[in-house]
């Protein structure tokens, strides 16, 4: 459904702010696919060449077959001209298909003078629908997003989890193929970001539209997302379905956001502190555990204790079920003569071992 291929985003000529460096993705029809990056990595620059909003610098974007830009790498010279032999959509049919790419924002962008109903029938002006299809059309989109009973209100009266219900209703207005999600819960508190991620999940579920979710929450992308990027100083540095990210981290950046959604990294912050509650005896072993699909479920820590005779506390555990896989792991202290036997024992089961203190 989209295609990036090795697009560039330079800010003011080869001097200024690379915001994308050549980046090259596939998004497939119906996926939920994330983009995720601390402030500054270009995802927002990234995510607003897929319609356009931004034009490349170099690079080309394809969305549902359509070419809408194909432009060369430039010379320095040419950094900021027209690029020779570069193919850009025309305005006229780049209006029209960004019709077919609705967009969330993370601060709404309601017209505050406006219904509800007037601002989910906006972009159907100029549709060529009469004006009782469009108020079905309108009233079927606030169904759908929940608020039926919200047509005559206006943003002012909502709260921030409604207005955010608004806008997906309007960015759906024109039946798009595709729904750009720019940080479109990061205004919102916990529990209304939960609802509104269950409603894209629906929505993407009844409908099949593929969904581009831009986000700097790791947790965003753990409760909707099929497949994630994450991006470093404008790079796409990872990328994969979220459950291999997660289970198989390879780069410090995708660590550190998979660290802020369990509390398994919470044992270091008490081993930095020396905290009694990771004070160890002489022989004791500090470890976590992580867990994958092929071992969560057999238990391997009776297995240790009885055949190798340790005792094993546990200070932290975290289990989640991710694109339908388990995934887990546990922080322990083990405490026995047989300590590095059971460790080879856990390794042998593929359980992944790490011994974080030593007593």
């Amino acid at each position: 459904m989209i295609r990036l291929e090795h697009v560039s985003k330079i800010f003011g000529g080869k001097a200024g702010v690379h915001a994308v460096r050549d980046v090259s993705l596939e998004i497939a029809p119906g996926e939920i696919f994330g983009i995720i990056g601390y402030s500054g990595a270009g995802k927002s620059t990234l995510v607003r060449c897929i319609n356009l909003l931004e034009e490349p610098t170099c690079g080309k974007v394809t969305v549902d077959g359509q070419v809408l830009a194909d432009i060369p790498a430039a010379g320095e010279k040419a950094l900021n001209e027209q690029v020779r032999g570069a193919v850009r959509m025309p305005q006229a049919q780049l209006r029209e298909m960004r019709k077919k790419i609705g967009m969330i924002f993370q601060q709404f962008n309601l017209m505050p003078s406006r219904t509800v109903a007037e601002n989910v029938a906006f972009p159907l002006k100029g549709s060529g629908l009469s004006r009782e299809a469009a108020a079905a059309k309108v009233t079927g989109l606030l169904e759908l997003v929940g608020l039926p009973d919200k047509a005559g209100a206006y943003p002012s009266q909502l709260s921030g989890g409604q207005k955010q219900r608004v806008a997906i209703a309007r960015a759906l207005a024109n039946d798009p193929k595709v729904l750009l999600c720019d940080e479109a819960t990061s205004a919102l508190d916990p529990q209304t970001t939960q609802s509104i991620l269950r409603l894209i999940r629906d929505i993407n579920q009844k409908t099949g539209i593929t969904v581009v979710v831009i986000t700097h929450e790791m947790a965003v992308v753990k409760e909707i997302c099929h497949k994630v990027a994450v991006m470093d100083g404008g790079r796409v540095v990872e990328e994969g379905r979220v459950y291999d990210v997660f289970s198989n981290p390879r780069e410090e950046v995708t660590r550190s956001f998979i660290a802020t959604t369990s509390n398994l990294s919470k044992v270091e912050e008490l081993i930095e502190a020396n905290d009694p509650m990771v004070a160890l005896e002489p022989g004791e072993l500090i470890v976590r555990l992580s867990y994958g699909r092929n071992n969560v479920s057999e238990a391997t820590i009776s297995e240790i204790s009885r055949r190798f005779g340790v005792d094993v506390s546990i200070i932290y555990s975290n289990m989640e079920i991710l694109d339908g896989a388990p995934l887990g792991g546990l922080v322990a202290i083990l405490s026995g003569e047989k300590g590095r036997e059971a460790i080879g024992y856990l390794s042998e089961k593929n359980v992944v071992v790490e011994v974080l203190k030593r007593g």
